[in-house]
């Protein structure tokens, strides 16, 4: 007898996001969201306020807004609410992997925020994403070389 093939299933982005993301609050100032990224090495910040998520600030955003070369005191006045953009793209923690690539594709959006029971669970970027899809590549096609073999 033949043996079966266990049917793969598309994984959901609980499992591929970045967990327990930082996040700053709607009163933060330019300052500090400037200062998180730099230190974490992130391009996007969840705002919240009252523990509800109420915006994102991509590093382009903040620095669209705000000139890195502004003096601090500029940057103190500038708040995360006068920079967020309202409303981000949010979804549930067992929502399927394609679904939520598809439609950031779609938007033309940089990150997802992902929530658990209402909270803030975790972050995908599209950084995330290639590195999925090339780990994926790599699994489909084994024995390829990383780096040095480019075109470009």
């Amino acid at each position: 007898m033949a043996p079966v093939k266990k049917r793969k299933r598309m994984p959901i982005v609980g499992a591929v996001m970045t967990s327990f993301p930082y996040f700053v609050d709607a009163e933060d100032t330019a300052t500090t969201l400037e200062r998180m990224m730099e230190e974490h090495n992130i391009r996007h910040l969840p705002v919240q306020e009252n523990g509800k998520v109420v915006g994102i600030v991509s590093e382009r955003d903040l620095h669209h807004q705000v000139k890195r070369a502004a003096p601090k005191a500029v940057k103190d006045q500038i708040l995360a609410r006068q920079i967020m953009i309202p409303d981000p793209y949010i979804v549930p923690f067992r929502t399927p992997l394609h679904e939520v690539v598809f439609e950031m594709a779609k938007r033309r959006i940089g990150s997802v925020l992902v929530q658990r029971q209402g909270k803030l669970a975790g972050i995908l970027s599209a950084i995330d994403v290639c590195r999925i899809f090339g780990e994926y590549l790599e699994s489909m096609f084994p024995g390829g070389k990383r780096g040095g073999d480019s075109a470009a």
